[in-house]
């Protein structure tokens, strides 16, 4: 599982779980499949969340949770704009 690229290994995730998923969780569940130091886990999470961002096989819902597009339809995707995403970052950051 070492060699997996992150984002297939988050879809693996997803397509196992019943429900969306709060992405710092899905993050931490994908990181500990790969077995990722702490340093790692800071190293790569800004690019994990970009991928799944591009990746069109996954859809942000409210509450920042990430679910596969392919359980949603159109209008039960939530459109987030750029600016929540950045209010709700910096929630998460404002909470550690």
């Amino acid at each position: 599982m070492g060699q997996q690229p992150m984002i297939d290994i988050a879809y693996d995730v997803l397509n196992n779980s019943k429900s969306a998923v709060v992405f710092i969780e899905l993050f931490n569940n994908v990181s500990e499949i790969k077995g990722l130091t702490q340093a790692q886990k800071e190293d790569k999470i800004a690019q994990f969340y970009t991928d799944l961002s591009l990746d069109g096989r996954f859809v942000i819902m409210e509450d920042n949770k990430w679910d596969l597009k392919s359980r949603h339809r159109l209008e039960e995707v939530k459109k987030v704009s750029a600016e929540e995403l950045i209010d709700d970052e910096e929630d998460e950051i404002e909470e550690e």
